[in-house]
């Protein structure tokens, strides 16, 4: 990963920011972007759901840098009050989809160009929400599905042009996101649902993410990977 540059997208916190701070311990140039402002070095304020932001953040790392070698996209929301169809709003549909699958298909978009210069390679956090339903969760669900299909397809059209493209789909991570969307005296029986009883941690997530960005991954290409304890098994 050394001098390798990264961006990384919902790296404020949770997922985004382990991820980030694993690439930079392994010698890597990161770029974090996220809706928040912040004033640390290398961050770049992006709203994935909008093209000139996302565009921004590309250009703006490629001139810097003059490449772009991984790009990990990990900014996404979650709730688990979309089970009430005739009564969900128009807005929250939007905002899911738009943060968790368009933002994807715009990054992907902006930073492919680069990625076939250097020959480099797409990480998508994912959840394993897009490979079994939860009914309380129905867009979060479909826009996570919908991310593990891009993943795919998109793979297959670029793995004879050296960019790979992968997925990640995690289960429940200790993460300020998980926090605030399982009530505290839900979360023991939560957790014991899960097959391993226990959150997985973002370290666990970005141990996974490092190797698929290397080229010890080199033929890996379209795949989807589970970080959930076994939760999809059930």
């Amino acid at each position: 990963m050394k001098d390798k540059v990264i961006i990384v997208t919902g790296g404020s916190s949770g997922i985004g920011k382990k991820i980030a701070e694993k690439f930079t311990a392994e010698g890597a140039i990161v770029i974090r972007s996220s809706k928040e402002k912040s004033t640390e070095e290398n961050f770049i304020q992006t709203d994935v759901r909008d093209e000139n932001s996302v565009k921004d953040l590309i250009q703006n790392t490629a001139d810097r840098f003059g490449r772009i070698d991984v790009v990990v996209n990990s900014a996404g929301i979650y709730s688990q009050n979309q089970h009430d169809i005739p009564n969900l709003s128009i807005e929250e549909f939007d905002d899911s989809m738009n943060t968790n699958f368009r933002g994807i298909f715009l990054t992907t978009k902006y930073a492919l160009p680069y990625l076939l210069k250097s020959r480099g390679n797409i990480i998508n956090i994912s959840s394993a929400l897009g490979l079994v339903p939860e009914k309380e969760s129905s867009i979060y669900c479909a826009s996570k599905a919908a991310v593990n299909m891009f993943t795919k397809a998109v793979a297959l059209n670029y793995a004879d042009k050296g960019v790979r493209i992968n997925a990640v789909c995690p289960g429940p991570i200790d993460t300020p996101m998980l926090n605030a969307n399982i009530p505290q005296d839900e979360m023991a029986d939560y957790l014991n649902a899960n097959p391993m009883k226990r959150a997985g941690t973002t370290d666990e997530v970005a141990n996974l993410a490092l190797f698929l960005a290397s080229d010890k991954a080199s033929y890996i290409t379209g795949s989807t990977y589970t970080v959930d304890g076994g939760e999809s098994l059930k």
